[in-house]
C-alpha cells in the first residue's frame, strides 16, 4: 500500500504551528491520492515531514472523514523508527474508526495495525488484522483497497513459508492495480512477486522481475524502492550459492537505508550482510554486523529478527572456535525461531548447531540435531508438495479460464465466418453448418473433460490430505456461509475451536508418522460424536474448528462436552502403543453485533486458550 518510510515523528502530529490550515478539499484529496498511490517518492525524513505537514495544512476543518484519512496516512508513514508507538497509534485508530462507522478508515488502520503487530511479535499474529482489512475492503467493493490488503497479507504469508497462497494474493493484487490504472503500485508489487519466485527457487524468473523493478525505481528516483530491490538481489545471490556476489547490492541497500534514516532497514541490511559474511567465513566481520543490526532493531523496539540475530551470531562464534558461547546462542536462536514457526531457519539452525556440537565433542547431541534437521527438511518437503499442489490447482483454473475465453473467441470468429460464407456463396451453407457442429461437439467434449478434472482438483483443494476432512480454506468458507445464513434467517450459530493437549509429546515420543495416525483416529472419533449438520475442519497442526448451525451457546457447550468425553474415552493405538489423549475446547456463539466470522473465531480461540491455561481437558465459553 504505502512504501514504509524510514522516519521518526511525534506520536500526535498536529501540523506546523506557524501555518493556518486552508480549506481545500480538492487539493487534500489529490495529495492523499498521490501519497496513497506512491506517486511521490519520499526518500528522506524531511520529505516525509514536508508531505505530512502539507497534507495537514490542506485538511478541511470539521471534516471528520478526511481527518481520519490524514491519521491513517500518518500511521503508515510516521513510526518506522518507533514500533511501539506505531502499534499504539494503529490500535487507537482502529477503535475510533469503528466507533465512527468509517469502514474505509477502519480497513486502513487494520492493515497498519498488522504492520506494527508483525514487528512487535510475529507475522502470524499480524494475519488477523490483514484479514479484517481485506474483508472490509471487499464489503466496500473497493478494488484498490482490496489490493493493498492482499499485498500486506501476501508478504506475511510469504515470510511464514506459505509461498503459494502469497503468490495468489500478489497476482490478484496485480490484476486489481492494473484494472484501476495504478501503474506505480503495480510496478512495486512486482518486487513482491519476485520475492516469491526467489523463495520458490525460481531464481532466473526472480532475477528478471528484480531487474525490471530496479529500472522502474531508478526512473522514479525512488530510493526506498531501490533499497528493497538491492536487498532482494543480495538475498538472491546468497541463495544461489554466491555470497560474495551478495555483498555489493547489500552494501548499496545499507547506504540507501542510512541515507533515508530508517534504523530498521539499516538493521535488516546489516543482518543480511552478516549472513553473507558467515557464508564467506569472515566471522569477525559477521559479528560486527550482527552487533550493529541488533543495536538498530533494539532502538526501534523491533523484535521480529531476534531469532536470526542469535543464529548468525552463533554461526560466527562457532566459526571463530568459541563453541561454548555459540552453543548458548544456538539455544537462544532456537527458542525465537520456533516461535516464528519458520522451518527453513530451523533446518539451517539444526545443521549449524550439529556441527558445533560435534566440535564440542558431543556426538550424541550432534546426532540429535541432525535428526531434528531431517524432521525440519521433511516438513519443508511436505510444505513444498502442498504448495506445488496449490499452484497446480491455480494454474489449472487459470488455463481453464483461458480455454473458455478462447472458446468464446472461436465462437465469435466462427459466427462471423458463417455469415460471410452465407453472403458469398449459398451452396456452402450445409457444409459450414456441419463443420460448426463438429467444432461445437469437440469443444463440448473438451469442456466436459475439463469440468470433470476441475471437480476432482477442486475436491482435493478443499480437503485436508491427512485426515480427509475440510482443510482450513474450506471450513472457513463454510463458516462464512453459515454466518450469512444466520444473519439472513436470524438463526443461532456457534463454533468450537479445539486443540489436542500435549500433542507435541506424541510426535516427540513416537515420531511424526505415529502422530499422523493418532490424528486420523481422533478425527474419526470426533466425526462420530458430531451431529449430521455439524461441520469439522482442520485449521492446521492439531487445531480444529467445528461449525454448529442452528445452535446457541448452551447447545455448543453440550456438543463440546460430547467431543471432549469421546476423545477422553478413545484409546488410539499407534506403533503398537495405546495412547490416552485429551482435548481443550473453546465455544463461542455469534453475537447480533458481529459483522463476520473473524471475530467469532477469535473469541472461540481465546476461550480455547483459557481452557489450556486452566488445566486442559476442559471447555471454556467465550465471553
Amino acid at each position: 500500500m504505502f512504501a514504509l518510510l524510514l522516519v521518526v515523528m511525534p506520536y500526535a502530529h498536529a501540523g506546523p504551528a506557524a501555518q493556518v490550515p486552508v480549506r481545500d478539499t480538492a487539493a487534500f484529496d489529490q495529495l492523499i491520492r498521490e501519497l496513497d498511490n506512491g506517486d511521490i517518492p519520499l526518500n528522506t525524513r524531511a520529505a516525509v515531514e514536508q508531505a505530512l505537514d502539507r497534507l495537514h495544512t490542506l485538511l478541511p476543518p470539521d471534516d471528520a472523514h478526511r481527518q481520519r484519512q490524514y491519521e491513517y496516512m500518518y500511521c503508515f508513514l510516521a513510526f518506522d523508527n518507533d514500533v511501539n508507538a506505531g502499534y499504539a497509534y494503529a490500535t487507537r485508530g482502529v477503535e475510533q474508526a469503528r466507533q465512527a462507522g468509517d469502514l474505509e478508515a477502519e480497513a486502513n488502520f487494520q492493515m497498519c495495525h498488522g504492520l506494527y503487530q508483525s514487528q512487535v511479535t510475529t507475522e502470524r499474529d499480524a494475519l488477523p488484522a490483514y484479514e479484517a482489512g481485506i474483508q472490509i475492503a471487499r464489503h466496500l467493493e473497493n478494488p484498490r483497497l482490496i489490493a493493498d490488503g492482499l499485498t500486506w497479507r501476501g508478504s506475511a504469508q510469504s515470510l511464514l513459508g506459505e509461498q503459494a497462497m502469497a503468490l495468489f494474493d500478489f497476482l490478484e493484487a496485480q490484476r486489481l492495480y492494473e484494472a484501476v490504472g495504478n501503474t506505480t503500485a503495480a510496478q512495486s508489487n512486482l518486487i513482491s512477486i519476485a520475492t516469491i519466485y526467489r523463495r520458490l527457487g525460481e531464481y532466473d524468473k526472480a532475477g528478471d522481475y528484480l531487474q525490471q523493478s530496479m529500472a522502474s525505481a531508478q526512473r522514479k528516483q525512488d530510493r526506498q524502492e531501490q533499497m528493497v530491490v538491492d536487498m532482494q538481489l543480495g538475498f538472491l545471490a546468497t541463495e544461489r550459492g554466491d555470497p560474495a556476489g551478495a555483498v555489493a547490492p547489500l552494501q548499496q541497500a545499507l547506504a540507501l537505508a542510512r541515507e533515508t534514516g530508517s534504523r530498521q532497514s539499516v538493521g535488516s541490511a546489516l543482518l543480511a550482510l552478516a549472513e553473507s559474511s558467515n557464508a564467506r567465513q569472515r566471522y569477525a566481520e559477521a559479528l560486527q554486523q550482527v552487533e550493529g543490526a541488533a543495536a538498530e532493531f533494539q532502538a526501534v523496539a523491533d523484535k521480529s529478527s531476534a531469532g536470526m540475530l542469535a543464529l548468525q551470531s552463533a554461526v560466527a562464534h562457532a566459526g571463530l572456535g568459541q563453541h561454548e558461547l555459540a552453543a548458548r546462542e544456538f539455544d537462544l536462536a532456537e527458542a525465537n525461531v520456533r516461535s516464528s514457526r519458520n522451518m527453513r531457519y530451523l533446518a539451517e539452525l539444526y545443521d549449524q548447531r550439529s556441527r558445533n556440537q560435534e566440535a564440542l565433542g558431543k556426538p550424541a547431541a550432534a546426532l540429535a540435531d541432525l535428526r531434528l534437521k531431517m524432521k525440519a527438511d521433511a516438513a519443508l518437503a511436505r510444505m513444498a508438495k502442498t504448495q506445488l499442489t496449490t499452484l497446480m490447482s491455480y494454474q489449472f483454473d487459470t488455463e481453464r479460464r483461458e480455454l473458455e475465453n478462447r472458446k468464446l473467441a472461436a465462437d465469435k470468429v466462427l459466427r462471423e465466418q458463417q455469415l460471410a460464407t452465407l453472403e458469398r456463396i449459398r451452396r456452402w451453407q450445409s457444409l459450414a453448418i456441419l463443420l460448426a457442429g463438429v467444432l461445437l461437439l469437440l469443444m463440448l467434449w473438451l469442456a466436459w473433460r475439463q469440468l470433470r478434472q476441475s471437480r476432482r482438483l477442486h475436491q482435493l483443494a478443499l480437503t485436508d490430505p491427512l485426515t480427509g476432512i475440510s482443510n482450513r480454506r474450506h471450513i472457513e468458507d463454510m463458516l462464512h456461509a453459515a454466518v450469512d445464513v444466520a444473519r439472513r434467517t436470524q438463526s443461532e450459530l456457534a463454533v468450537i475451536m479445539l486443540d489436542i493437549d500435549h500433542f507435541k509429546h506424541v510426535n516427540d515420543s513416537h515420531g511424526h508418522p505415529a502422530g499422523d495416525q493418532a490424528l486420523e483416529q481422533l478425527v474419526h472419533v470426533c466425526l462420530d460424536a458430531l451431529r449430521q449438520h455439524d461441520r469439522l475442519g482442520r485449521m492446521g497442526g492439531e487445531e480444529f474448528l467445528v461449525v454448529l448451525p442452528d445452535t446457541d451457546l448452551e447447545g455448543g457447550l453440550q456438543v463440546a462436552e460430547r467431543l471432549r468425553a469421546c476423545v477422553a474415552a478413545a484409546r488410539p493405538v499407534v506403533a503398537g502403543v495405546e495412547l490416552q489423549l485429551s482435548i481443550s475446547l473453546g465455544v463461542a456463539q455469534l453475537r447480533p453485533t458481529e459483522t463476520g466470522a473473524a471475530s467469532l473465531v477469535r473469541r472461540a480461540d481465546a476461550a480455547l486458550y483459557h481452557a489450556k491455561d486452566n488445566g486442559r481437558n476442559r471447555i471454556e465459553a467465550a465471553l
